[in-house]
């Protein structure tokens, strides 16, 4: 375990720091150019999409499949969803590599986040990302995004033994990092997965949400503030707007943004 009374912050990576709607919007674009059949408008593919994923990986991590069988059954669940005729081993395969190719072509970062988390570094604080995704797909994702190198620590629910919204799993990061309840944050998209577990363990949660009309809203109990843009975490930390020294440059990053990696059964 590290020691270290540095400041702390934990992200999600799919949907917070990581733009997975972009990269699945253009990719569903494809998917419905592709096949003829599909009637659906592109948001609707979306979200039967979404569904079939989240049902899929969800039963990867009760572990009543494995990986590979997951990633079958979810495209067996987006076809039935949309009325496709149920495809053969090839035909998932095809699917799927048409899918994967444009999701991972246009893979980014979320507005703003490679430059927050330069400025958090500048600052002292120690930035990990939690996830239930696999060590090496998160890893491979974070490096095509341009993020990796601001990141100090992913901790995955495979080694923690614990899943999202556990709060074990949270506990579990905490302790890795050396970390202390008072000066650490937890930043995600989702209420359920992330939010949830993160007031069980007793941290301090903060809700990524673009669409966002308000600063903050009521979740289990508790005012949780909400952030529309990454950059607005700076403010809410304190943190002031001056210029980034020279041995932290987010346009190197983003001059990365568009290497190759690893995809994973969520996408």
């Amino acid at each position: 375990m590290e020691s270290t009374q540095t400041k702390v912050i934990f992200f999600d990576l799919d949907g917070t720091l990581f733009d997975h709607y972009h990269s699945l919007r253009l990719a569903m674009n494809a998917i419905q150019e592709k096949y003829s059949g599909l009637a659906e408008n592109v948001e609707e593919l979306i979200r039967l999409y979404n569904t079939a994923l989240q049902q899929a990986y969800d039963d990867y991590l009760d572990k009543v499949t494995t990986y590979e069988e997951a990633d079958i059954r979810k495209i067996h669940l987006f076809f039935a969803a949309v009325d496709l005729p149920e495809p053969s081993l090839d035909e998932v395969y095809e699917f799927r590599d048409a899918y994967k190719a444009v999701y991972r072509a246009n893979r980014r970062a979320t507005p703003g986040s490679i430059e927050t988390l330069a400025w958090l570094r500048e600052h002292g604080y120690r930035i990990a990302i939690i996830t239930n995704g696999q060590i090496e797909d998160q890893t491979a994702k974070a490096e095509a995004i341009g993020i990796l190198h601001l990141i100090k620590r992913i901790v995955t629910s495979e080694e923690a033994g614990h899943r999202k919204p556990e709060p074990r799993i949270f506990q579990y990061a905490i302790e890795q990092l050396g970390a202390f309840l008072h000066t650490t944050y937890m930043i995600g998209d989702s209420a359920d997965s992330y939010i949830k577990g993160t007031l069980d363990a007793q941290l301090a949660a903060i809700m990524y949400s673009p669409t966002a009309e308000d600063s903050q809203r009521l979740l289990f109990g508790q005012k949780i503030p909400d952030i529309r843009h990454m950059n607005q975490l700076l403010d809410y930390l304190g943190i002031s707007h001056e210029i980034l020294s020279n041995s932290i440059d987010p346009s190197n990053s983003l001059r990365n943004a568009d290497s190759g990696g690893a995809d994973r059964c969520q996408a």
